[in-house]
């Protein structure tokens, strides 16, 4: 299931998953109903174009479903930052809004990057995680984000700062690997 929160980037995301092959339920936020997410078998979380209190509630609803429930979640830019946020981390501004391309190191090789080094990724935020909660660890960083890619230690719940769906070949092989997982 892909949960828009109204990004400009939402149709990337269907577009990488539509080449992909991937079947999936598109859902705005607001249409996301707990039934619905009991039928999917992950769910991505895109980005939001500004702060509504309701996108939050929504998306931390469905974070903490996905994690009691062990569902397989990625959150791709705010999705990632209100992971973060619902399981007790921590966000800040960053000291300039950010919108290009630019380099990733993946630091452990993981589920979704699952290889050492560097990846060429689209960032367009303002904000950082600057804490990870509990059971989390970081899985890639750069020199604005110390938590591009992050993962839970057990569960399959993974958050990427940049937005894999605009990032080319390596992007479209984050989406590939998150479809992939069990």
């Amino acid at each position: 299931m892909v949960i828009d929160n109204l990004s400009p980037f939402t149709p990337d995301i269907l577009a990488c998953l539509d080449k992909l092959g991937s079947r999936y339920t598109y859902k705005k936020y607001w249409e996301s109903k707990q039934n619905d997410i009991e039928k999917c078998s992950r769910v991505i979380l895109s980005g939001r174009r500004k702060n509504v209190q309701a996108i939050n509630s929504a998306n931390s609803r469905i974070i903490k479903y996905c994690h009691d429930n062990d569902l397989p979640l990625l959150g791709i830019c705010y999705g990632a930052e209100i992971i973060a946020l619902t399981l007790g981390g921590s966000i800040r501004r960053m000291p300039s809004h950010i919108q290009s391309q630019i380099h990733v190191v993946n630091t452990v090789p993981n589920a979704l990057v699952s290889r050492r080094g560097t990846i060429s990724v689209y960032e367009s935020h303002a904000f950082c995680i600057a804490r990870l909660p509990e059971d989390f660890v970081q899985l890639a960083d750069s020199k604005y984000c110390r938590f591009e890619v992050f993962g839970h230690r057990t569960k399959k719940i993974f958050g990427t700062q940049f937005h894999p769906e605009k990032s080319g070949p390596d992007g479209l092989s984050i989406l590939e690997n998150f479809v992939k997982i069990q």
